[in-house]
C-alpha cells in the first residue's frame, strides 16, 4: 500500500459547524492522496461523531478521528501527538474554523515533490461571525498583502506561518525538534524560526489565495485562553538567555530589539496623535 503523501491535521472542540465546513474544505480538494487526521481535544465526542457520520463512505474513508479524554486546553500542547497519529511524508495543519481553496493541496505538493521543504501560500482573512448554526461572512481582505517572501528576519517579530497557510515536510519536522510543547500559544510561530534556522520555506502566490484565515470577534477564535504577548515574551527571553551564556547575539536578540522598537515607536506615536490612529498599531505590536 502506498504511503499517504499528506496528513491534513484538524483540532476541534466543541465547534460542529466549524468542523463541518473544514471537512468539506478538505473532502473538495483536487489532490486526493491526504488523510484527514481530526483531534477532538477533550470536547462533545456525539458531536464529532455526527458531523463524521453525515459524510459518505468514500469521503468517511478520508478521515482518521481521534478522541482525547481530556482537554489541553491549549491547542499548541496537541501538534505533536497530533501530527504523529498517522505517518505521512508531508503534514498541513487545517484547524476547524478555517478553509482552503481546491487546488491548495494540489499546487502546493507539486512544489514539495520538486524539492521544496516547505511551502507558504497567499492567504486571505475572512473576518465573520456565528448567528446560531450559521456562519456569516462580513468581509474578506488579502492577509499580510506585503509578504512577497518568507524571510528569517521578519519571522522574529511576525508569523509568517499561519497555520492554515503553510504545509512542510515531515522529515524536516523530526529535524528541526517538532514543536514546543511547553506552548500552549504561540507555538507555530516558535517552530518556524527554527524551520527557517535551517531551510528556506517558498512563498507561492498563483495570483489568487489558495487559504483563508477565519476570524471572530468576541472571543470565539480559538478555545484557549493563554497570553499570546506572555508566551511571546516567554520564547523572546529565553532565545536571548541562551544566546548571551554562548557568547553571542542572534534571533534572541533580534526579536527583543525590534519589538523594543516597535513599542517605543508605539508609545511616541500615541503622544503625537489621537487614540483612534494609533489602536491598529498597538493591536499589531501587543497581540
Amino acid at each position: 500500500m502506498a504511503k499517504t503523501k499528506v496528513a491534513v491535521i484538524t483540532r476541534t472542540k466543541n465547534r460542529p459547524v466549524f468542523l463541518s465546513r473544514a471537512i468539506q474544505s478538505v473532502g473538495a480538494q483536487t489532490y486526493g492522496n491526504y488523510i484527514q487526521v481530526i483531534v477532538n481535544d477533550g470536547g462533545s465526542r456525539q458531536q464529532v461523531e455526527e458531523v463524521v457520520n453525515e459524510l459518505d463512505e468514500q469521503k468517511k474513508s478520508k478521515i482518521k478521528l481521534f478522541h482525547r479524554t481530556e482537554s489541553s486546553n491549549a491547542p499548541d500542547t496537541i501538534f505533536n501527538e497530533s501530527i504523529d497519529k498517522i505517518d505521512s511524508e508531508y503534514v498541513a495543519i487545517h484547524d476547524d474554523d478555517d478553509t482552503w481553496h481546491p487546488e491548495f493541496l494540489e499546487r502546493t505538493v507539486k512544489e514539495l515533490d520538486a524539492g521544496a521543504k516547505g511551502i507558504v501560500v497567499r492567504t486571505d482573512k475572512v473576518v465573520e461571525k456565528v448567528s446560531g448554526k450559521k456562519v456569516v461572512r462580513l468581509k474578506k481582505a488579502h492577509y499580510l498583502p506585503d509578504v512577497k517572501a518568507i524571510n528569517l528576519y521578519r519571522q522574529c517579530v511576525d508569523n509568517q506561518l499561519t497555520p492554515i497557510a503553510f504545509i512542510y515536510r515531515r522529515d524536516v519536522y523530526k529535524e528541526v525538534g517538532k514543536y514546543d510543547n511547553s506552548l500552549p500559544v504561540v507555538g507555530d510561530w516558535e517552530f518556524g524560526i527554527r524551520f527557517l534556522l535551517k531551510y528556506d520555506i517558498k512563498f507561492l502566490d498563483p495570483g489568487f489565495a489558495l487559504a483563508n484565515y477565519h476570524h471572530r470577534k468576541n472571543g470565539q477564535n480559538s478555545f484557549t485562553k493563554h497570553s499570546h504577548r506572555d508566551y511571546f515574551n516567554i520564547v523572546a527571553n529565553r532565545y536571548l538567555r541562551q544566546e548571551l551564556a554562548q557568547g553571542k547575539l542572534g534571533v534572541g536578540y533580534i526579536i527583543n530589539q525590534v519589538r523594543y522598537e516597535q513599542s517605543f515607536m508605539a508609545r511616541t506615536v500615541n503622544r503625537l496623535l489621537p487614540n483612534f490612529v494609533t489602536k491598529r498599531l498597538k493591536h499589531r505590536i501587543y497581540n
